[in-house]
């Protein structure tokens, strides 16, 4: 079992799909951290960061995995969540806050996909 709270230094990763892709910048929109239901990312939970992309990949064909902190999350002004659901205890959310699942600020979702690092992208294979 993981710990509740989610250190500064845990790494927050995040599958891209190819609508949220920006080709132009190689790297993903904003887009990329807008979900009504609250941004879903894995924990990295002591895994490396193969392991990390690895999983994400296994459920779905994303287009690329970016990562931040969740000190990077947090300077965003947003509330990182524990969430473990059946079949990935690493599971968590990016919420606007702590009463508030989504993020409605643009400014905020910008901040966030500044603040994140491509660490798997489908173009460089």
């Amino acid at each position: 079992m993981l710990d509740e709270i989610i250190a500064e230094d845990e790494y927050l990763y995040r599958g891209v799909v190819d609508a949220c892709w920006d080709e132009k910048e190689g790297r993903p929109s904003s887009a990329a951290f807008k979900d009504s239901k609250g941004i879903s990312v894995d924990r990295d939970g002591g895994r490396d960061k193969e392991n990390c992309v690895k999983r994400l990949l296994s459920v779905k064909d994303f287009h690329a995995v970016c990562r931040l902190t969740a000190r990077d999350a947090r300077s965003c002004d947003t509330f990182v969540k524990y969430l473990p659901v059946d079949g990935n205890e690493y599971h968590s959310e990016i919420h606007d806050s702590e009463n508030q699942v989504e993020i409605k600020s643009k400014a905020k979702s910008r901040r966030l996909n500044n603040k994140a690092e491509v660490v798997f992208c489908k173009d460089d294979i």
